[in-house]
């Protein structure tokens, strides 16, 4: 049993497509096929149930998808050690997030390690879970966080939700708001489905409120339409430090809210971490740290229990 069958096999399980993995590997199907048949003879099991053109990873390939990721993680991660053992710089960071907005100021570090290589990717908490299972990503920004016994995680940030309103708006006069008081108010909201905008329902449910929605879009077009004045929109307290929108933006207290929401830094438990990655990640939390006093934001270590769970 060679790596490379082990590799082929974990990238097939997750498309469970033969036809997809082999474009995505750059081989051909029947090549893959055969691969995945001789893998199957030498382990004495079936590891997917075949369904015509469609293959699904059966009881036996989740047990052995389960220890591929465990083996080719440890390899990959003592692969990192050994560098640094050697000394050999490894100045690549690789990580997932759930907006690309919470690395917005990044820059500020990139300028003091301009020989720093990046990944980043944004995708849904499913999905930044599995790139981190797989070690596909280092390190993991999400909203909502991801906790459990295989992840180290660290509480960024425990975000308000606010109104944000241009300075030229009339509600601009204000420091809080009932969102009661706003339902004739033009809202732009993100598109249904984004994790902010789940959130923002969730706001919405909590008051028992119904705003008028005068357009859904993504986060660029709500940026320049709210930097306009063409509506109002929720936005988070932590928008204001991270410059999400311009400083013509004005973001009021919601009265009567006390849903939060949680910024959280994950990687997989026991993935060893590069000089790059622990000062990227001694970056972040210090960023966060310094933006909104700690009393406010309530940063803890791993240890820290989510208020579900509480």
């Amino acid at each position: 049993m060679e790596i490379t069958q082990l590799r082929y096999f974990q990238i097939v399980a997750e498309y469970q497509h033969i036809s997809r993995a082999a474009e995505e590997l750059n081989i051909s199907q029947p090549a893959l096929s055969t691969m995945i048949s001789r893998l199957e003879n030498e382990l004495g099991v079936q590891l997917f149930d075949r369904q015509g053109r469609s293959i699904v990873l059966n009881k036996n390939g989740e047990f052995f998808l389960q220890r591929v990721n465990e083996i080719l993680l440890a390899l990959d991660d003592c692969k990192r050690e050994l560098k640094d053992l050697a000394k050999q710089i490894d100045n690549s960071i690789s990580i997932a997030v759930t907006s690309s907005q919470f690395l917005q100021g990044m820059h500020s570090f990139m300028d003091t390690h301009k020989d720093y290589k990046w990944n980043q990717r944004v995708a849904e908490v499913a999905e930044v879970k599995r790139l981190l299972n797989t070690g596909q990503c280092d390190f993991a920004v999400t909203s909502p966080g991801l906790y459990g016994s295989e992840y180290e995680s660290t509480l960024l940030l425990r975000d308000t939700f606010k109104l944000a309103v241009h300075k030229d708006h009339p509600l601009a006069k204000k420091k809080s708001i009932r969102l009661e008081d706003a339902l004739d108010e033009r809202f732009i909201m993100l598109l249904q489905g984004l994790p902010f905008r789940l959130q923002t329902d969730a706001v919405f449910a909590e008051l028992g409120v119904q705003p008028h929605y005068v357009i859904e879009c993504d986060h660029l077009l709500r940026k320049e339409l709210i930097n306009a004045n063409a509506g109002v929109t929720i936005a988070s307290e932590s928008a204001s430090f991270r410059h999400l929108y311009s400083d013509d933006i004005v973001f009021l207290d919601i009265e009567g809210l006390q849903q939060t929401r949680e910024i959280v830094l994950s990687y997989r438990k026991g993935h060893y971490l590069s000089r790059a990655d622990r000062e990227f990640k001694d970056y972040l939390i210090n960023r966060f740290k310094k933006a909104i006093p700690l009393g406010q934001s309530d940063q803890q270590s791993s240890s820290y229990v989510p208020e579900r769970n509480r």
